[in-house]
């Protein structure tokens, strides 16, 4: 196929993609955010390529009705597509789902976590930052990071509540991270944070009563030391254990 042949056949095969039908989208739950929900629904299928990368979304007038909400409510969720880069609006064309969505800026979504093979996943990725953080924390934490540290752990083990232990264990952790004093570290650990809160909760709510909670202190009093005794490879190796030891913690929860 010559050059000219090649162009018709691509300018073709993205007409073809434009004006793919879309299948209908599922009913609305109706919770306090309509469009997060229409947008959770939209990022479902472009990422699962239900929508694929060029092709255009029905109009906002055909989403509404679909949906059975106003075009203000689509335009709002289009526009959280838009901020993590998975579409993008042509002036007087249309929104089209982005070619290049494998470059969209970093996130994890709630969503992501809601399969156990999805949720340990992400905590894998936290095994890594996390270690590694605890690692910078030990060579380059000041006396006032350290005590911040301890002022958490100390938070941590005070709390007989399920609840507060969770937040404490989380506050814990994000110590930890700005004790790195790396700005990279402490801002993608907030993220990984946010989205795991709840998944700490369930794990804390369903170790109360047993030996879990206990050895968490351990864990976390081990990290500690290392940090403060400015062993890298140590509180390294403690972190990482305490991380692994969480997943083990969840595979017994879900049977896996």
């Amino acid at each position: 196929m010559n050059g000219f042949g090649r162009t018709v056949h691509s300018r073709e095969n993205r007409r073809q993609s434009m004006s793919k039908p879309v299948a209908a989208f599922d009913t609305l739950a109706r919770n306090d955010n309509l469009a997060d929900e229409i947008a959770a629904q939209l990022r479902d299928r472009i990422l699962k390529e239900t929508l694929s990368p060029g092709q255009r979304l029905p109009t906002e007038q055909a989403l509404g009705a679909q949906f059975g909400v106003s075009r203000n409510v689509i335009r709002e969720a289009i526009a959280r597509l838009k901020l993590t880069g998975l579409v993008e609006t042509r002036h007087g064309v249309g929104t089209f789902v982005k070619q290049d969505i494998e470059n969209r800026p970093f996130e994890i979504e709630q969503d992501d976590l809601l399969e156990f093979k999805q949720l340990i996943d992400v905590y894998r990725l936290r095994v890594e930052v996390e270690a590694g953080a605890a690692a910078l924390a030990a060579t380059h934490r000041t006396s006032a990071q350290l005590e911040a540290i301890k002022q958490a752990l100390r938070q941590s083990g005070q709390h007989q509540d399920w609840e507060a232990g969770a937040k404490s264990a989380v506050d814990f952790h994000l110590a930890v991270s700005q004790a790195s004093n790396n700005p990279y570290f402490t801002r993608i650990m907030g993220h990984l944070d946010s989205v795991i809160r709840d998944a700490v909760r369930t794990l804390r709510f369903r170790s109360m009563g047993t030996s879990r909670l206990e050895e968490v202190d351990a864990e976390h009093e081990r990290i500690v030391d290392a940090i403060e005794r400015q062993d890298a490879n140590m509180a390294r190796q403690a972190m990482r254990e305490h991380l692994e030891h969480g997943i083990n913690g969840y595979r017994n929860l879900f049977g896996n």
